[in-house]
């Protein structure tokens, strides 16, 4: 040994661990090891221990050296933490600041670093402070040398506030009311939250690691990668993407949301979206829609209905409205015993057999509207091939409780309760109207009739006066009593006649009343 060695400490005989760096009286050296002449020799050299010395001290997280059961060093930082002098903290027991949970755990991480030499993973665990807290830490441990006796260097960092701020976004991202999807950068799945879960029927393991091309349909696959896509290239987030995807169960979701680049390093590495379920809103957006539109054609065939005196134009309009609203529509209008269609409007050749159809028969049978929809229908329906991918709604005009006949719609989509009840209030006018239609024909009908019989009526008295005045003439040609019999039977005769003009002055009068009533109603259609 030189002189500077004996100033160390060292002495012949001493036994002391090799090692990168010793430690002295608290200061730190480096050591090299050489061969000169068959002798190792051993060089020791000062790298500056007031720098490290420094350095340890200003260090934002504890140091601690410990041998496993005492400590042996501390920074200014593991004083502060823990609210204890410098000079007190040496030789406390370490185990002292670790949560009886984590004892264990913490004496079998010394033991293999002892054992082994060599450093272990960091780990979390959970320490006690003198005032109670309790704190959570991540440890960084290595096996050490600290004054020629194996020891164990500690990196304490607190993460109580990381920890928790992990937990709250955690808890957000597993109960926020959106679905949350992490993805790769060839799309596939990396993390999906409980909301995703329940809305797609996909367990999380049944997913991760699958790319997003096996839950979508093709067209609905390239749509979502043209718009990942662009946030690739534009490296910025999109809003409002809007897609439809089938659940695990089959049921067709409509979702809206965002997707954001995630980036590391000025690379994209991954994406994250969050999406919500919009199926509901969407179909109540899409039921206000139709229904706003469903109010505007009752209006038109509302005025139809007000203004118009034929069942033909009644049916056409009808018909040609309710058609714009849905797949297509007809309507028969049937006799009294609802065998034979009597009028029809909607189909090019009505065949009596649709009313033989299950649904139509039943409509007529029980007075009530028929639903079927899409896969409802029976197989022996009447011209199910046409209608089989529809939904179909028969609708009885009934009017006084007699069934007048019916309305049938088609459509591709299903009504709502308020679209049904509003159609069932038009086939209840509809029923009305035609009724009213019908009453004024016959009322038409019977005016004509009574017009014909007065005019009739007017001829056969005319005809009957002649004969009496050439019976008047002939009795001249009898006795008094003879004549007397017959002009007496005359009088009688003439008597019947005025009772009979008396009668038609009377029914003239209600001609021209019935023709006043014609007259008036007709202004009032026609706004005059």
């Amino acid at each position: 040994m030189n002189d500077k060695a004996r100033e160390l400490g060292f002495e012949l005989g001493m036994d002391f661990e090799v090692s990168d760096e010793i430690e002295i009286g608290g200061e730190v050296y480096s050591v090299r090891l050489s061969e000169e002449d068959g002798e190792k020799v051993v060089v020791l050299r000062d790298v500056g221990s007031s720098f490290y010395k420094t350095l340890i001290e200003l260090f934002p997280d504890s140091i601690i050296v410990h041998d496993g059961q005492k400590i042996l060093f501390a920074n200014r930082r593991a004083a502060e933490v823990t609210g204890i002098p410098l000079e007190k903290l040496i030789g406390m027991p370490v185990l002292d600041f670790i949560h009886p949970e984590y004892v264990d755990f913490a004496i079998e991480r010394m033991r293999k670093m002892l054992r082994e030499r060599r450093a272990v993973p960091p780990a979390i665990e959970k320490f006690v402070l003198p005032d109670g807290r309790e704190v959570y830490v991540e440890v960084s441990a290595s096996h050490v040398v600290f004054k020629n006796k194996p020891a164990i260097l500690l990196i304490i960092r607190d993460v109580t506030e990381k920890l928790e701020i992990e937990r709250r976004y955690k808890e957000f991202f597993e109960n926020t009311l959106d679905m949350i999807i992490v993805t790769d950068i060839e799309g596939n799945f990396f993390e999906v939250n409980r909301e995703f879960e329940r809305i797609s029927g996909y367990r999380r393991e049944e997913v991760i690691g699958k790319n997003f091309r096996e839950f979508f349909s093709e067209d609905e696959t390239d749509y979502i990668f043209k718009m990942y896509n662009k946030a690739f290239k534009e490296r910025r987030p999109l809003y409002g993407l809007e897609f439809r995807f089938k659940t695990k169960y089959g049921v067709e979701k409509l979702v809206e949301g965002n997707v954001r680049p995630l980036i590391e390093d000025g690379k994209v590495t991954g994406f994250i979206a969050n999406f919500k379920d919009v199926t509901e809103r969407k179909r109540l957006e899409e039921e206000l829609m139709r229904t706003n539109k469903l109010l505007k054609t009752i209006n038109t065939i509302n005025e139809v209905i007000v203004r118009v005196k034929s069942l033909d134009e009644l049916l056409t309009t009808l018909i040609k409205e309710v058609s714009s609203y849905c797949r297509f529509a007809w309507i028969a209008l049937i006799d009294e015993k609802g065998k034979r269609i009597v009028k029809s409007c909607g189909i090019d050749k009505f065949d009596e057999k649709l009313l033989e159809g299950k649904c139509v028969a039943e409509a007529i049978k029980d007075k009530r509207t028929v639903i079927k929809l899409i896969g409802e229908h029976p197989e022996n329906c009447v011209n199910i091939s046409e209608h089989r991918n529809l939904n179909v709604y028969v609708f009885p005009l009934t009017h006084l409780n007699r069934v007048l006949g019916v309305l049938v719609l088609y459509s591709d989509f299903k009504f709502s309760e308020e679209e049904v009840r509003l159609l069932q209030t038009l086939v209840d006018d509809v029923a009305f109207a035609i009724d009213a239609i019908r009453l004024e024909k016959a009322r038409e009908e019977s005016l004509r009739q009574i017009e014909k019989n007065i005019e009739q009526f007017a001829i056969l008295v005319d005809k009957i006066r002649n004969p009496l005045a050439v019976i008047t003439g002939y009795a001249d040609l009898f006795g008094n009593m003879e004549k007397d019999k017959i002009l007496e039977q005359v009088r009688k005769i003439e008597e019947i006649i005025e009772q009979l003009e008396v009668g038609w002055l009377e029914s003239e009068d209600v001609r021209r009343l019935l023709r006043g009533f014609r007259d008036y109603e007709e202004d009032i259609a026609g706004g005059r």
